[in-house]
């Protein structure tokens, strides 16, 4: 056995490294030789792990490699079955070079009437084996299943482009090339570090898979699991996982572009406490400013801007105002002056300062690839959380560019890097998000000292270490609502938990009935917030009457009364990658069955989640895993592994607790923080299971510093036990809740370190 890190192989001249990282992911690389990624996704270093090797093998503890002549590879399990197989690669040690025409290619020249060539830098082909489905990806419309599709990542300002949110468009917002191939026992994942323009093919216009970019390097790394959450929580080591967030931004959030000055805001305020509706934060979107222009607030609209955010605060608001990376073009406005003088902008193809047109008109874009800038940009927070502003919202940040026909700035535009080198924007483009991600999550935790809230359109791998994303301007339709679904449970596998869409639809006018049933759904989202756009009816709780306020209100009040339970959901979620809204294969994998299922999931591992995702509709199929389910209102039995069919009237979701679970809910609160929290745990007697529930401030980072406190709950067929495992922080009052054949029973107040008979 021998424990190097990287092995080498080399064909006429060409080279394929071999590295590994943990026993479980390895990284291959073609090119001379190794370099640095610009993507600053990967924060796992290289491991030494053991392996035996010989001529072109190498074995390892979980799965084997063999390198052909010709560097293509071939990854066995440690049965000998393959796992992962190469058909073909091509690579250049130049950036692009040419290859033959694909498929698609053909078919969109035969569409177009033209011969059409594309030029792509590297291409991979991988056997379509065993693999029954692929998922991942990112931020993707359509279906959970990417099996016979063809996508690829370029963020982009959708609705620049198109009038709507539709699966015929590719390209998204957010840009994740991670996707996991699997069946009934085996899976694998893949990572493509690549900042360029990257395409994936899965057995759309080939027999086989493939993925390709139109630059940089031929670097990906293969992630072995057993299952598909070992594979994810591997992926979450290599890339890093989600930030314990403030648990107060886990409550509902109030949004429209726009609230359009103090009073309206005020109002809003009031209504939600009025109408007897939990809420913790409200936004501001671009017209709180001057102009247009960021860093600035109006002081004709927003008189006494700090205390408008003192009143807010006093009621338990928090305040959330938009921020795009889009600086207005006039001298003598501060921000810009700033970074022209220290030379902070992108540039054009002669070196100039790059001007495009966003909401200020004419825009210059700051050049957040350069930790200079990052730490200038972030520093300019101050300007508004010394106004009372708690978080920040970056929109527009693919970058939008409205001058241009692709809507984001010219791929000849340029950045430049801390080296001082030249980056193209075709290079950078994916990552302009990310890197404007990190300044405001660095500026805001240097300058508040508390767990920054940052909210992104645009990300890509790794930014789910700085801020939360929601997906952009989707629509008032019922379609929207049901394509929420797969598109965050895919976010989710892409090691994005941190995810939501935006609840009623943005884009044009709702009703009554869309609002009720969506925020039956966005309340199991791990990012909740209601949005409209501008001259859009209004649709907050009440904008549709007592009966749609009553139905609202019922499931934004089930949302905070299991908040510490999704608090604790991202706790796991912080340690181990582990998404909060999960397909049903992640826990049934060895189940077919639940492959393809689009239209409900799990929350967490014991809550079952079945929307109503069809207008005018009080019935639907819901598939039950294999075991015994609960309705979660009506403790009504079902054993799984079988479709039943469920009544919803429009103020029902079928929900369904599993057998043995143990959760933990929250007792009635308006806002988070509102008073000292007392809880209730929840078991479903009739498996023997084990849960750990974590309790901090919520707040800021003393958790890091040990300042916390674990119980462990146990649950055997005739007892409970509740133990208290670390003791740091002051939990309060908890209740016993049995639940067991039909019957709920309750033990109040309990004591740790003792057994309770059932």
């Amino acid at each position: 056995m021998i424990k190097n890190t990287i092995y080498s192989f080399e064909n006429e001249g060409k080279k394929l490294y071999v590295e590994f990282y943990t026993e479980e992911i390895v990284r291959f690389y073609y090119g001379a030789e190794i370099r640095e990624s610009i993507t600053d996704a990967v924060i796992l270093k290289p491991g030494s792990v053991a392996v035996e090797t010989s001529d072109n093998f190498i074995k390892g503890s979980k799965f084997d490699i063999e390198i052909s002549d010709n560097l293509l590879v071939k990854i066995f399990d440690k049965s000998g079955s393959v796992i992962l197989e190469d058909v073909s690669v091509e690579f250049s040690v130049t950036e692009f070079h040419k290859t033959k025409v694909n498929d698609l290619e053909n078919i969109e020249a035969t569409l177009a009437g033209e011969e059409k060539k594309k030029v792509f830098a590297i291409e991979v082909e991988k056997k379509l084996n065993w693999e029954k489905g692929f998922y991942g990806l990112g931020e993707k419309y359509g279906h959970i299943n990417l099996m016979d599709n063809y996508t690829e990542n370029w963020n982009t300002d959708v609705l620049g482009l198109s009038p709507i949110h539709h699966s015929a468009q590719n390209a998204y917002h957010t840009s994740i090339p991670f996707y996991i191939g699997m069946n009934e026992k085996k899976s694998y994942g893949i990572y493509y570090d690549n900042s360029y323009r990257t395409f994936f093919d899965f057995k759309k216009y080939s027999d086989n898979v493939k993925f390709k970019a139109d630059g940089g390097d031929l670097d990906y790394y293969f992630i072995y699991g057993e299952n598909v959450a070992e594979v994810v929580e591997n992926y979450g080591k290599l890339t890093g996982t989600v930030k314990l967030p403030r648990k107060d931004f886990l409550g509902y959030q109030q949004c429209r572009w726009s609230y359009m000055d103090t009073e309206e805001v005020l109002d809003i305020a009031r209504k939600l406490r009025g109408n007897d509706v939990p809420a913790d934060v409200i936004y501001l979107d671009i017209d709180y400013m001057q102009d247009y222009k960021v860093f600035t607030v109006d002081s004709k609209r927003f008189k006494e801007f700090k205390n408008m955010t003192e009143k807010l605060h006093e009621m338990g608001f928090k305040l959330v105002v938009i921020i795009d990376p889009g600086v207005k073009v006039e001298d003598g406005y501060e921000v810009y002056d700033e970074a022209i003088e220290k030379d902070y902008f992108v540039k054009d193809e002669n070196g100039e300062v790059y001007v495009g047109k966003v909401w200020p008109g004419d825009s210059s874009f700051p050049d957040y690839l350069r930790s200079e800038v990052r730490e200038w940009w972030g520093e300019l927070h101050r300007k508004l959380t010394d106004i009372g502003v708690d978080g920040i919202w970056n929109d527009m940040n693919e970058a939008s560019d409205m001058s241009t026909e692709t809507k984001t700035l010219p791929e000849t535009t340029y950045h430049i890097d801390d080296k001082g080198e030249k980056r193209l924007q075709k290079e950078i483009h994916n990552l302009y998000g990310h890197y404007e991600a990190i300044a405001t999550y660095e500026g805001l935790k240097k300058i508040q000292k508390t767990r920054p809230f940052v909210l992104t359109r645009s990300a890509s791998a790794g930014t789910q270490r700085y801020s939360a994303l929601w997906t952009g301007d989707n629509s008032s339709v019922w379609e929207h609502l049901e394509g929420s679904i797969p598109m965050l449970l895919n976010l989710g596998l892409s090691g994005y938990s941190y995810v939501g869409s935006d609840i009623g639809g943005f884009i044009e006018d709702g009703n009554g009935e869309l609002l009720a049933r969506w925020t039956q759904l966005g309340v199991f989202y791990p990012f909740c917030r209601n949005h409209s756009v501008i001259n859009s009816l209004h649709q907050e709780p009440w904008s549709f009457g007592e009966k749609i306020l009553a139905i609202t209100r019922k499931y934004i009040k089930l949302r905070y009364s299991l908040i510490t339970h999704l608090y604790n959901l991202f706790r796991e979620s912080s340690l181990k990658g582990t998404p909060v809204m999960r397909p049903l294969f992640y826990h049934y994998q060895n189940d077919s069955k639940t492959f393809n299922i689009t239209d409900q999931f799990l929350f967490g591992e014991d809550l079952l989640i079945a929307p109503i995702i069809r207008p005018k509709t009080e019935t639907r199929m819901i598939y039950l895993p294999a075991g015994v389910w609960y309705d979660y209102f009506t403790e009504e039995k079902y054993e799984g592994g079988k479709y039943i069919i469920k009544n919803a009237k429009l103020d029902e979701l079928p929900i369904f607790v599993k057998e043995g679970a143990i959760m933990l809910k929250n007792k009635e609160m308006n806002y988070i923080g509102e008073k000292k929290e007392n809880y209730e745990i929840h078991v479903y007697a009739g498996q023997i299971s084990e849960k750990e529930f974590y309790f901090d401030d919520g707040l800021t980072f003393d958790y890091e510093n040990g300042k916390y406190s674990l119980i462990n709950v146990k649950l055997n067929y005739e007892t409970v036990e509740i133990k208290n495992i670390v003791d740091n922080y002051d939990i309060g009052n908890i209740d016993l809740v049995i639940h067991r054949d039909r019957k709920v029973e309750k033990v109040e107040n309990v004591s740790f370190d003792k057994t309770y008979s059932i």
